[in-house]
């Protein structure tokens, strides 16, 4: 009887509890519960397996990094104003104190953080690349070559929103360079869907703001970039990297992270920054630098979960996969824009047959990569129903990338005739034999 009354008392005592101390009860267990996923996510971007993308075995970042000068901030804060208000409030003593670090940077400035923004952590990465300013524009600056296809390792989609001021300009940003005198300023607006990420392997489209300064200082030319997202991305999906050295990708179609325990949430990238400076060092060698300041906040629930290192990873993808391309002694930026118009101009029956012989030697190459043998991947690609997975743009994409591969000498699943530079190999898979595409069956987008 005792016993009975004890425990009865220890039910009033909780019943009590609970009425009275609900939002503490709730607070706790939110905090379990982001401790569970903070678990997760380290075991999921843990840099230990091999089938990682290299980028991130590279990443040994100091876990208290030095901070950026003021003077250097506040240039940034400057060029973030011009970005959101209009070109003549740029003015370059402003940010003088900027291009003096990052012009006469020599170290790797990996250990160097900014101070966070939008939210998000920062990093700053330094690359030096063999080619001039000229050739940099000419490829990356250009309105008739795509953005993603100069770093197919972290862009698999974008392009310029129609109204952009950058798309109304009667010449190119490199035809300005042997008269540049006073800074140059063009802007627009972009819209991007990155390739899966290497932390959670998902991918994301989203709208950003883009600033684009051409400018002479201390004698060198000069490019500054500026973008800020415009608004949160749409809900991530599943992808995988098969291969980041040769650009292959996964795209599922599907909502979600591929990572077991947390795969079903629903994540965002709310936003993100960054301040790109290319410098010319050397028009003789020729020899130029690209420095880049980078911001991200991305996760669920509005809980940022995205470390510098995650950001560190996503840029040296990025950097390594432009130096792959404008470095290229294969390539010139006229080959590309004449290689290029052929997809461009590509009918939807032709990008049909071609996006079905793609997607059956997908499913014959990868079909038996460990992160593709989840029943869902399994039963995407089977029979080469990838093909159904592809939209309009996808499919444009898919075509681009594989013609720019073929034109690098690299490997291909398909074969895209007419290119101004000759395959250095064969696709790794015989084409399959296409059948031409009823009209009734051409894809709708």
């Amino acid at each position: 009887m005792k016993k009975t009354v004890r425990v009865q008392a220890r039910l009033n005592q909780y019943e009590y509890y609970m009425k009275n101390n609900t939002f503490r009860v709730l607070s706790v267990v939110q905090g379990l519960f982001a401790l569970i996923v903070g678990l997760c996510v380290l075991t999921a971007t843990s840099p230990v397996r091999a089938e990682e993308p290299e980028g991130l075995m590279d990443v040994k970042l100091s876990p208290k990094p030095a901070s950026l000068a003021k003077d250097v901030e506040s240039g940034i804060d400057h060029l973030f104003e011009v970005l959101k208000g209009d070109d003549s409030m740029l003015a370059v003593n402003k940010i003088q104190p900027m291009l003096d670090f990052v012009v006469n940077m020599q170290d790797d400035p990996k250990n160097i953080a900014p101070a966070k923004r939008f939210k998000g952590y920062g990093i700053c990465l330094r690359q030096e690349v063999r080619t001039d300013l000229d050739r940099i524009l000419r490829y990356f600056y250009n309105p008739d070559i795509p953005n993603y296809l100069l770093c197919p390792a972290v862009l698999r989609l974008s392009g310029w929103h129609k109204d952009s001021q950058f798309l109304a300009r009667e010449k190119g940003l490199w035809e300005e360079l042997p008269t540049l005198t006073e800074p140059v300023i063009t802007r627009g607006r972009e819209f991007e869907a990155n390739t899966p990420d290497s932390f959670a392997e998902a991918y994301y489209a989203y709208d950003l703001d883009r600033l684009i300064i051409l400018l002479k200082y201390q004698g060198k030319n000069i490019l500054v970039s500026v973008t800020e997202q415009d608004g949160k991305s749409d809900v991530g999906r599943k992808g995988a990297i098969l291969n980041d050295k040769e650009w292959d990708y996964f795209y599922s179609g599907l909502e979600g992270l591929n990572k077991g325990m947390i795969g079903w949430m629903d994540t965002f990238m709310y936003s993100s920054g960054s301040v790109q400076i290319f410098v010319e060092h050397d028009q003789a060698a020729p020899k130029s630098s690209v420095f880049l300041f980078k911001w991200l906040n991305a996760g669920w629930a509005g809980m940022n979960v995205v470390k510098r290192s995650h950001i560190y990873d996503g840029s040296l993808r990025y950097a390594r996969s432009f130096k792959k391309v404008v470095e290229s002694d294969d390539l010139t930026p006229e080959a590309v824009v004449l290689g290029m118009s052929g997809v461009v101009n590509m009918s939807d029956i032709e990008m049909d047959v071609l996006i079905r012989q793609y997607a059956k030697n997908f499913e014959a190459r990868f079909k038996n990569d460990p992160k593709l043998d989840s029943s869902d991947y399994a039963d995407i690609i089977a029979d080469g129903g990838y093909a159904k997975v592809l939209d309009k743009e996808g499919r444009r994409s898919v075509l681009a990338l594989e013609k720019l591969k073929g034109m690098l000498g690299m490997e291909t699943l398909i074969s895209i005739g007419g290119g101004p530079v000759a395959r250095k190999q064969a696709p790794i898979f015989a084409p399959v034999e296409a059948e031409a595409a009823p009209a009734a069956e051409v894809p709708e987008g």
